[in-house]
């Protein structure tokens, strides 16, 4: 066999690895990103006035049953509905917890680990009712309407 011909099947056969090796890269690549522990729809299912609210104990039951829903291209809550949203998420202490809340993170069922606040911004910023959520992974996550937190489940 000539040189030529050692040549041309060493291209061949290392030609079929490159391209394997590209056809991994690129399906990589193309990868489903996992979503965020707070995309997904939420209910409130129970009412908490912990400290100072706007709301009485009958009118905050009004919101039990109503539902939030985050999506990385919108947001559902309650009845508006954010068509880009701007999420900015942020871990807070127990001290920055209570300095913002103006409550105990303790009653509310928050343990000492890290509390994340998530804030949702939206273009005519009408909503309301979970523009924050605040929760611990695996635990409990409410959201704040005029001083009553509102605490949320995450449906399947």
């Amino acid at each position: 066999m000539s040189i030529v011909g050692h040549v041309k099947r060493f291209w061949r056969f290392h030609s079929l690895i490159i391209g394997a090796f590209g056809i991994c890269a690129f399906t990589l690549g193309c990868a489903v990103q996992e979503p965020a522990y707070y995309e997904g729809t939420w209910v409130v299912t129970k009412a908490y006035n912990v400290g100072v609210s706007a709301h009485s104990s009958i009118e905050s039951e009004k919101f039990l049953g109503r539902s939030v829903t985050y999506a990385s291209d919108s947001a559902k809550l309650d009845q508006a509905f954010c068509e880009s949203p701007v999420y900015s998420t942020k871990n807070i202490s127990n001290q920055d917890f209570y300095a913002a809340f103006k409550a105990s993170p303790s009653s509310l069922g928050f343990s000492d680990d890290k509390i994340t606040e998530v804030s949702l911004s939206c273009l005519d910023n009408s909503a309301i009712m979970g523009s924050t959520l605040i929760f611990q992974e695996g635990g409990s996550a409410y959201t704040l309407v005029d001083g009553t937190f509102l605490k949320l489940e995450k449906t399947l």
